[in-house]
């Protein structure tokens, strides 16, 4: 068994894969919205969500980190789940997002697989950390449009991009991070 840590780059993925789906955890209790897609980037992660006509703002950031700290703070485990197509189409039959990705992405006698995380199910592929409890700082960073798919023909998508470490002083490094290089931004200097 190979264990990885923060520092690896394939951790920090998967350290900031789990981190999205407590973000979409926050969302869909908190809010009420439909998850499209969660994934981990180079400097965090984000989730699509639909949210019909509303739009989040940076108002919605202190609302939607506490909902994420309830997440981390409960300790919720990362259970992965093989399902049928049949069975991830009856679970996801709320989401008419999850149903496309579904029905055009999943086989007829194909197997999906989701993740368990408290409430939140998301389909996934893994891998996932242990346990919330090992997300020690979370912050929403921004917030942007999308569309569903990329597409601009598409459903309008609300995206909320968020950052999480091991620890606090590793966040407000981050942090620090950010202002100095906004500082330094030549269209703002120059």
């Amino acid at each position: 068994m190979n264990v990885l840590t923060f520092d690896d780059p394939e951790g920090q993925m998967t350290y900031w894969h789990s981190s999205a789906h407590i973000l979409g955890g926050a969302l869909e209790i908190g809010y009420g919205v439909h998850l499209c897609y969660g994934p981990p980037t180079s400097e965090g992660f984000y989730y699509d969500a639909y949210c019909g006509t509303d739009k989040f703002a940076e108002s919605d950031y202190v609302n939607i980190e506490k909902f994420a700290e309830k997440m981390i703070k409960d300790k919720h485990k990362f259970e992965r789940i093989v399902l049928t197509k049949e069975e991830a189409l009856e679970l996801f039959a709320y989401n008419p997002f999850k149903v496309q990705l579904i029905s055009s992405k999943i086989a007829e006698n194909g197997k999906a697989t989701a993740y368990r995380c408290g409430h939140l199910i998301d389909l996934c592929t893994g891998p996932h950390l242990p346990s919330t409890s090992l997300v020690k700082a979370f912050k929403v960073m921004k917030n942007s449009s999308s569309y569903w798919l990329g597409n601009a023909k598409n459903d309008s998508l609300q995206r909320i991009y968020g950052v999480s470490f091991p620890s606090k002083d590793q966040l407000k490094e981050h942090l620090h991070f950010i202002e100095q290089a906004k500082l330094r931004d030549h269209r703002v200097i120059g």
